[in-house]
């Protein structure tokens, strides 16, 4: 039995260690030039905010001045210490990924990576069971038992590579972090820092939702694995092909679902067919007649409510 192919597993600690001395060495050297900038911002905020209060041109109490004063320090610290690396970088990177990978898979799953290899070595067991009971003059066993190995290995391909890329975006946003975080420091510059907390629960989402796809494939295989192993393996290869189907169409609808989930921006296959179609000749911006690019107008718009004058 093809049981212990262990392909999905290595590939996801090497990409998760290699992200992890980016991300260390990344967000170091951030916090080194974000921290001087920052600290002399926060000075001159306090001292230029607290003299405004003491002429009196600013109204506003000096106990609620110190309480947000000490919550901007914080913030500071937050942005260029090593409490970064405790209470953001770990958590967003290796907390609550390796929590929603447990979480979603069981305790017999240790990492995503995990989660794949077990998905594939069941069409590795299966694929040679068909293959079993070719002949001679029978190939079509062999046939069939090839498609199940491509068709699982390019679902679980696919679905490893969003995983990958969803790790990926998140080790360089938190290697950014240091400076959306510092953004939160003022009212003008926060909405980059929501921006940016918004982006990362996007692909953290997106994480869940692959692994979340990958248990429901297998546990569909697992009530139907009795019937597989039991009647004919053909028939359980057809099968287990329209479920890695299945499964691969669900893999590229999850970055649409993420986003709308998040809040965050959509990476689905589905927007560069949309950029094609934009850029084509036919599209709305194409070449009119004489060589020169027409001009077309927006579609849509906000409806504005217009007061007569009185």
């Amino acid at each position: 039995m093809a049981g212990d192919l262990r392909i999905f597993t290595p590939a996801y600690a090497y990409i998760d260690a290699r992200l992890d001395a980016f991300l260390s060495n990344g967000a170091r050297e951030l916090m080194a030039e974000v921290a001087g900038p920052l600290r002399a911002a926060l000075v001159l905020y306090v001292l230029l905010y607290g003299f405004a209060i003491l002429r009196g041109a600013i109204a506003e109490p000096l106990m609620d001045f110190a309480v947000r004063s000490v919550k901007l320090a914080l913030v500071v610290i937050l942005a260029t210490t090593a409490a970064y690396g405790s209470w953001i970088a770990q958590p967003l990177f290796h907390g609550l990924p390796d929590a929603l990978a447990r979480g979603i898979g069981g305790g017999g799953v240790g990492d995503a990576g995990a989660a794949f290899d077990q998905f594939f070595n069941r069409a590795a067991y299966l694929g040679e069971k068909i293959a079993e009971q070719a002949t001679l003059t029978d190939w079509v066993p062999l046939l069939l038992s090839g498609t199940v190995w491509v068709c699982a290995a390019l679902a679980a391909a696919l679905g490893f590579g969003i995983v990958a890329l969803s790790k990926v975006a998140l080790a360089l946003l938190i290697a950014l972090g240091p400076l959306f975080v510092a953004c939160a420091l003022f009212e003008a510059s926060r909405r980059y820092f929501f921006g940016w907390l918004s982006q990362s629960v996007n692909y953290l989402v997106l994480f869940a939702l692959v692994l979340a796809i990958v248990q429901l494939v297998l546990a569909i295989v697992a009530e139907q694995w009795p019937a597989i192993e039991g009647d004919d393996p053909m028939a359980g290869g057809l099968i287990f092909i329209a479920l890695c189907l299945l499964g691969a169409i669900f893999f590229l609808q999850t970055p649409a679902i993420a986003a709308g989930i998040a809040g965050g921006a959509s990476i689905g296959l589905a927007d560069f067919g949309n950029a094609i179609g934009v850029r084509g000749g036919g599209g709305r911006g194409g070449a009119s007649a004489g060589g020169h690019r027409s001009y077309a107008p927006p579609e849509g718009g906000s409806v504005r409510q217009v007061r007569s004058p009185s």
